[in-house]
């Protein structure tokens, strides 16, 4: 990836998107979107029930975004404190290495949940 610049301009993407989608994320809590108070929309059956729907990919969409945000900010403050260009090579492969290890915790999480117990 390299650059500051672009360092820059993917913070700023993934800032929006996360704007976008936490403000979803809140809103749909709401009582008046979920027509039930806020403690039920909470309870364990609905959560595990919007797990397994849309609010799932949302759900690993937010994640994705937020891990990207904030590893990648990591990186532009490395990229900073400790230049060069061969250290810029490590910071991008444990950017990566993170990033994927983590993205592939949050999918195993929300696509491997058990069975909501009785």
């Amino acid at each position: 990836m390299g650059n500051a610049s672009r360092l820059a301009i993917w913070q700023y993407i993934t800032a929006i998107i996360l704007i976008a989608v936490l403000t979803g994320h809140l809103i749909e809590r709401f009582p008046p979107v979920t027509h039930q108070a806020y403690d039920k929309s909470l309870s364990m059956s609905t959560v595990y029930s919007r797990f397994r729907g849309a609010w799932g990919i949302g759900l690993l969409l937010l994640a994705y975004v937020a891990l990207f945000h904030g590893l990648n900010g990591i990186r532009g403050m490395l990229y900073e404190w400790l230049p060069g260009r061969r250290r810029e090579k490590i910071w991008d492969a444990i950017f990566w290495i993170l990033f994927i290890a983590f993205a592939s915790i949050a999918t195993y999480t929300i696509i491997a949940l058990p069975p909501l117990p009785k």
